[in-house]
């Protein structure tokens, strides 16, 4: 297993108080009457960033896994986002229950007017069998007329010197 790293990183207070404030902004309004509620795995996740916020002003300590000033990775920012989108969304049947999933699609999108892709291919039990082959509809061509080709020399054109 690979040692993390073991600098210290100073994280602005600001930007960790703002993001501990979005958290809990975003669990209340999901967690609110007519909300559609947090899964178990949304209320996990909200306990452990707020608790690794407050403790260490960071919820992160790997730099490959977002910037080293922010207080949240790029994948927890994500994920908080993904809970705000459920939580300000109103459910499809006019209550305010969120879908199973929290990273749920809404409808899909609607087909155009052009049909469905389908590669240009040659099926060869599609052509027809032949048993005999088809007769000739012509005569073969006649080979072409050998011409002798007439060269002329132009007056005026470059002269073969050197130099000039």
């Amino acid at each position: 297993m690979p040692k993390r790293p073991t600098t210290k990183r100073e994280v602005d207070k600001r930007k960790t108080s703002k993001a501990l404030r979005k958290l809990r902004r975003v669990a209340d309004r999901a967690s609110e009457e007519g909300g559609p509620g947090l899964t178990t795995w949304e209320k996990d996740f909200v306990e452990g960033v707020s608790g690794r916020l407050e403790k260490y002003g960071s919820a992160f300590r790997d730099p490959a896994k977002g910037r080293l000033e922010e207080a949240l990775s790029s994948r927890q920012t994500h994920i908080v986002r993904v809970i705000d989108k459920k939580s300000r969304k109103p459910a499809k049947d006019g209550t305010n229950k969120a879908p199973n999933s929290t990273l749920s699609r809404g409808k899909p999108m609607k087909a155009s007017g052009k049909p469905k892709w389908t590669p240009r291919v040659r099926d060869i039990n599609d052509d027809p069998v032949q048993s005999e082959p088809p007769a000739p509809r012509h005569e073969p061509p006649s080979p072409p007329e050998k011409r002798r080709i007439h060269l002329k020399v132009v007056p005026g054109g470059k002269t073969t010197g050197r130099g000039r």
